[in-house]
């Protein structure tokens, strides 16, 4: 299903500021080349649109900020950012950022909003990215540092997808993703794991990666080799979270465990 708003990012701003189109496409030549270019359409104080290979994008000023209720739970659980909460809650303004869902692959969408968004927190006084389609946040810097690092072989997974870990008991923990619906995949759920939170984060990131990268079908009691000593066998069911959203739920062997 095609969501119009679907792919959009949130930046905030210390100050109420609209990038000029000539700084954003300096800064995205410079460091996406081999790229398709944004192309000017229109361009207004508080709005700028353009086309960015066969697709639309737009920058819009928005002289005011981010609700707090919209950034209170990813501001609380972004671990990778633990000065989120205070960078974020007092920003004076925001920029939304989108690319028009007109169909097409998901992964281009996603990939051309972060060069975008990148390109957009280089060129303005930014202090965080709201992340829509995973409802993440992320420091400026590492969001364009990783924006930079994409390629077919590295995506940036860990800006497009909030992999919730939780510890249940002592040294047991689940996980769930958020974000992966809107790349074309199933939602991921990991209910128990004996281990680090750690290993668990590595070994679902690669799988995340490995479904889309090879774009592999799974199917209900599939098993794939994560590493030498182990295993995940995969399910399709109703997610541990309540609703109707399916899910692949994995379970974990590990060899001489």
């Amino acid at each position: 299903m095609s969501h119009p708003l679907r792919w959009l990012a949130l930046v905030a701003l210390e100050q109420p500021v609209l990038p000029t189109f000539e700084h954003l496409a300096a800064w995205y030549g410079e460091r996406f080349p081999d790229d398709p270019q944004p192309a000017l359409a229109s361009a207004t104080d508080k709005l700028l649109t353009f086309t960015i290979g066969d697709l639309t994008a737009a920058i819009t000023l928005i002289p005011r900020p981010i609700p707090w209720s919209q950034l209170e739970g990813p501001c609380a659980t972004a671990w990778y950012w633990p000065e989120a909460p205070e960078e974020m809650r007092d920003h004076a303004a925001h920029l939304l950022v989108a690319v028009v869902d007109e169909g097409g692959k998901s992964i281009e969408k996603a990939a051309t909003l972060t060069r975008l968004t990148a390109a957009t927190v280089a060129a303005t006084p930014s202090v965080g990215v709201f992340w829509g389609p995973g409802r993440l946040v992320h420091a400026p810097g590492a969001f364009a540092e990783q924006a930079i690092q994409m390629r077919p072989d590295n995506l940036p997974l860990f800006l497009w997808i909030d992999f919730r870990v939780e510890q249940t008991e002592d040294g047991v923990y689940r996980l769930y993703s958020t974000g992966l619906e809107a790349l074309g995949e199933s939602e991921i759920e990991v209910e128990r794991f004996d281990g680090s939170p750690q290993e668990l984060l590595d070994f679902v990131y690669n799988f995340a990666h490995y479904l889309i990268d090879q774009k592999k079908v799974i199917r209900d009691g599939d098993t794939i080799g994560l590493t030498d000593a182990v295993q995940v066998t995969a399910h399709r069911g109703p997610s541990m979270l309540g609703g109707d959203l399916e899910v692949i739920q994995l379970q974990f062997e590990v060899n001489g465990s």
